[in-house]
């Protein structure tokens, strides 16, 4: 799972690069968005959602959150930066074809 950061600001800042929104769409927020998403993505009803074990609950909302990023190109992009934003190690071929350019 690719979570959001829980600070508030790195969330916006994310929230900001990735996803064009107007002024006025911040102060309209769907309460029940993400239960929306998980009954369109599982097929359950509202109340089947509401009653899944919390488990069940936090992986449906998981699994839907990803295939809703997956439908489209700017879904994809923003998903790929925030695995890049996790990455800690050092990409030993980007290392190597850096060097390389200077041996030219």
């Amino acid at each position: 799972m690719i979570p959001l950061p829980q600070d508030s600001k790195v969330r916006e800042a994310i929230i900001d690069k990735y996803f064009e929104t107007e002024g006025w769409e911040s102060d309209y927020n769907a309460s029940s968005g993400e239960i929306k998403a998980i009954g369109d993505y599982s097929g359950l009803s509202f109340n089947e959602v509401l009653n899944l074990p919390i488990s069940l609950f936090l992986l449906l909302k998981k699994d839907a959150w990803m295939y809703n990023n997956m439908q489209s190109e700017k879904g994809k992009e923003f998903l790929k930066a925030l695995w890049r934003l996790k990455q800690t190690g050092p990409d030993y071929e980007a290392i190597r074809n850096f060097q390389k350019r200077g041996d030219s």
